[in-house]
């Protein structure tokens, strides 16, 4: 009898971007257009993410990217809510975050205090993302 022996292959993710919940009854394209206009970018719309779970039902969660080829700055404005199922279930306040990849803390300080003056964001907060369970559903 031959013994067959396992190989496990272990990864780790880096989760080198920040991330700031927003709160907002506005539809995506409308959150989209405020930032646009606050920031002065260009997010524009990407295919939805399909997410799949065990039990076999599908959720579509939109995204908008924006990328500075300049400074090599990263934007992503990705929604956590789709057909009742969340992105993100450990942050339920947050309808949508935005992602931030190679800015500085202060940089995103100065981002969050002018997102939270957009008169249809009810709130915004920087959610930790090491504390996530489910951050792997933020790779992309």
């Amino acid at each position: 009898m031959v013994s067959m022996s396992k190989t496990v292959l272990l990864t780790e993710f880096e989760y080198d971007f920040k991330l700031i919940g927003i709160s907002t009854h506005s539809k995506d394209y409308r959150l989209c257009w405020e930032i646009n206009k606050k920031f002065g970018v260009q997010l524009y719309k990407e295919k939805d993410v399909l997410f799949s779970s065990k039990k076999g039902d599908t959720a579509n969660f939109s995204m908008y990217f924006y990328q500075n080829e300049m400074e090599e700055k990263d934007l992503r404005l990705i929604s956590n809510k789709s057909s009742g199922r969340l992105l993100v279930p450990e942050s339920k306040p947050s309808d949508f975050f935005l992602m931030f990849y190679d800015y500085d803390n202060f940089e995103i300080s100065e981002m969050l205090r002018e997102i939270r003056k957009i008169n249809i964001v009810l709130t915004a907060f920087e959610v930790e993302v090491s504390t996530l369970k489910s951050k792997d559903n933020l790779l992309f």
